[in-house]
Parts: structure tokens; C-alpha cells; sequence
């Protein structure tokens, strides 16, 4: 009757002989229970299926995938069913985009140089994007029209650019990464490029504070320090130093040496995974001391804290900042304000890319090992200062002279 299954020895030539039953819609192998194929109308061409997860899933169209092909897959998985073992980073079996796709993220979640906030992007956007859009579908079928009908055109019509080549992205290197590693024969995204697609070139996004803004921000801070020290001294260091948010909302006081003037970043609170150690002016371990102070009601190892003994979140500081610039600019703006004043001063570019923690090109690092502190410390004293060359700097200790020269 129709939707007959049938069990052969399977090959590409007994195929073809069942395709001319048109009452078989079904083929088994005895030899592969976990393995069957199924025709399509056309009765020319067809599917294989596997169980994955308990479920039968797609995983590949034949003719293109051929029997051949599909029986090593199986005897692979048979062979490391046999010694008791699960598939692992190396023996997966990656048939559909995400079978590659969780594979990475569970590969990715557990690299501990990986930061939070990347591990919760990628989450983020496998969950939310990737996933939905693209679970069923074969490894072998994607490409770039397949990618763009299924993805990136839903995307772009409800998110930014940026996010859909973020999303672009972990996609890309979940197939890069599997087939450097031996887990894939081909990756069908090596030539596929993001501009491709026709979002154009994703851009930084623009600067909403300058040079020309450092007076009316500064004054904002020390007019609000009283009534919001939080959300003001975590603005000011960020402006200080150029530190990343992130950074900056998980400092604790152990992290602080005031009678020496440092403030030390541990390795795995920085997005470089690089140890940072910033110099510390007078004025800034001034406040700092006062900001402590305040704090003697309610001790905490964290200058920031947030609920349940922890640091303030993410959100919550973007939040705090928010409230302080009214929505007018971001915690990013204001690092990027301290980069564009050292360049104004003239700082060495070397020594402005160590103080903001940045990755340096191999040479640059192979090189630049020496001890740069004094010129780290002078950067930070010329910006911190009145300036330097008619360049105006933050002026600290004439705004924040009521705390560091209290009458």
C-alpha cells in the first residue's frame, strides 16, 4: 500500500530501482536502525533522516549526499556508540546548522578566556536568532541565498545592522572552528562574506561627546557627586582611566593600593583577558578615600554593589549612567572621550592603547615589553590636570576641590 517502507542493503543504484514503486515511500537498512531515507514526489529525489536527540531529524537530500557519505557518518557514530562513549568535541556528528551550532556554544561557554558578557551574546543570539531560524536545516544545504532568505533579511527588518552581523558572526565561526577542528569536510560559509548580503559596511557608532564637552560634563559630575556618588564616580573613572564598563562596575577595594596610587584590574574582569594596572593620581585616590567613606554605613567589597552580595550588573550600571547623561550618552562615550583627549595631548599611541587595555598587533607586543608606568602616570596627570599645550584636561582638583581640599 502507499507509504510503504521497505529494508534494503542501502546504495545509490538500489535506491533508484525502489524509486519506481510508487507505493514505497520509505527505505531502511538493517544495519543502520538510527538511518532511514524517504522520496519526494518527484520520486527522483530524496532525504535522509537520523535519529538525533530521540527525534528523527533531516539531515541531508540525496542525490547530493550520497550513500556512500551517509554510511560513514553512521559507522563513525556506531563505532563510538560501541565503546560506551557519547560524541564528544571531536566525534560529534554534525549533520544540521544546529548540531554546529550548539556544539560551538557549548565549546565556547566553557573557554575561560572567553568573557561573560561574549559568553551571553553568543547565548543570546543562538537562542533568539540562529536557532529559530535555521534548526532543521542540513549542514550541506546552506549557503549564501539560504542564509539570507532564512536569517539575515527576517533580521535586518527588526533589528540594527550591527546585531545581524553579530548574529552573522557566531555563525560563521561555529563553522570555522568545526571545520578547523575535523568535525566538518567543508565549510559552506568559507567564502560567504557579510557584505555580501547588502547591509553595507557596519560602521562605529558615531561620537556623542568631544573634546569641546569635557567642562559641562565634568561640572555635572562634582554638581551630582553629593546626591549620587554611585553613578558619578563610576562615570568619573570611566573618564578618568577610559575603562570599559565592565571593568569598571565590578571594581573591588582589594583591587585599589591608594597609599601607592594603582588601581589593578585582574585578568578575568577585562574583555582582553589581559591584567591592567592603571596609575592613580592624588586627586582621584582623594576621592576615592571620601567615596569610601561614604560607604562606611553599608561595607562592601565593591565599590558598586549590587544586590545579594554581588557587583552591580551590566544593565544596571548602563542604567545608572543613563539616569546621569539623561539618555545623551553611554558609558562607551565617555572612553571614548578620554581616548580622543590623550590623542589631543599628544600621549604616544603605544602607551593609549595599553591604558585602554587593547589588544596590541604581535610585533607592537613582541617589542613594547618594557616598564611604561612613568609614562602611563604622566598621560593621566596631563589629562587629569588642567592640560597640557592649550589643551584643555578635566581639571580635577578645581572641581572637586570641596572634597580634596575641604575647608
Amino acid at each position: 500500500m502507499m507509504g510503504e517502507t521497505r529494508y534494503i542493503d542501502f546504495s545509490d543504484a538500489a535506491i533508484r530501482a525502489e524509486a519506481k514503486d510508487e507505493y514505497v515511500r520509505d527505505l531502511r537498512d538493517q544495519r543502520y536502525p538510527d538511518m532511514r531515507f524517504r522520496f519526494l514526489k518527484d520520486r527522483r529525489r530524496g532525504a535522509w533522516y537520523m535519529v538525533h536527540d530521540g527525534k528523527w531529524q533531516k539531515v541531508a537530500d540525496w542525490p547530493r549526499c550520497g550513500c556512500k557519505e551517509m554510511e560513514a557518518r553512521m559507522s563513525s557514530l556506531m563505532l563510538l556508540r560501541a565503546g560506551g562513549a557519547q560524541p564528544d568535541a571531536r566525534l560529534r556528528a554534525l549533520y544540521t546548522v544546529a548540531d554546529v551550532v550548539s556544539w560551538y556554544l557549548e565549546r565556547h561557554l566553557n573557554t575561560a578566556t572567553v568573557s561573560k558578557a561574549r559568553k551571553a551574546s553568543c547565548r543570546s543570539l543562538a537562542k533568539n536568532w540562529i536557532l529559530p531560524r535555521l534548526v532543521g536545516m542540513p549542514v550541506d544545504q546552506l549557503n549564501t541565498a539560504t542564509l539570507d532568505q532564512l536569517l539575515i533579511q527576517p533580521m535586518q527588518a527588526l533589528v540594527a545592522p550591527a546585531t545581524v552581523c553579530n548574529a552573522y558572526r557566531v555563525l560563521n565561526a561555529a563553522f570555522r572552528t568545526s571545520k578547523r577542528l575535523g568535525l566538518l569536510n567543508v565549510n559552506p560559509l568559507a567564502d560567504v562574506r557579510f557584505t555580501d548580503f547588502g547591509l553595507g559596511r557596519i560602521r562605529p557608532k558615531g561620537a556623542r561627546l568631544f573634546p569641546r564637552d569635557v567642562g559641562w560634563v565634568m561640572d555635572l559630575l562634582a554638581q551630582r557627586l553629593l546626591k549620587s556618588p554611585g553613578p558619578c564616580l563610576l562615570a568619573l573613572l570611566m573618564l578618568c582611566h577610559g575603562t570599559r564598563i565592565g571593568e569598571t562596575r565590578q571594581a573591588r577595594w582589594d583591587h585599589f593600593d591608594l597609599d601607592t596610587g594603582w588601581w589593578v584590574i585582574p585578568a578575568e574582569l577585562t574583555k582582553t583577558r589581559m591584567r591592567l594596572e592603571l596609575p592613580l593620581t592624588p586627586t582621584v585616590v582623594a576621592v576615592l578615600r571620601w567615596y569610601k567613606d561614604q560607604q562606611s554605613s553599608k561595607p562592601s567589597v565593591y565599590l558598586f554593589p549590587g544586590g545579594h552580595g554581588h557587583a552591580l550588573t551590566g544593565p544596571g550600571a548602563s542604567l545608572a549612567i543613563a539616569a546621569l547623561s539623561a539618555g545623551d550618552w553611554s558609558s562607551h562615550d565617555l572612553r571614548k572621550l578620554a581616548r580622543v583627549g590623550w590623542q589631543h595631548l599628544n600621549v604616544n599611541y603605544v602607551i593609549a592603547e595599553q591604558l585602554l587595555n587593547h589588544a596590541m598587533p604581535g610585533l607592537t607586543e613582541t617589542y613594547v615589553q618594557g616598564d611604561l608606568s612613568a609614562l602611563k602616570r604622566q598621560a593621566l596627570e596631563d589629562w587629569q590636570g588642567v592640560g597640557a599645550g592649550g589643551v584643555d584636561g578635566l581639571d580635577l582638583s578645581r572641581r572637586f576641590g570641596f572634597i580634596v581640599n575641604p575647608v
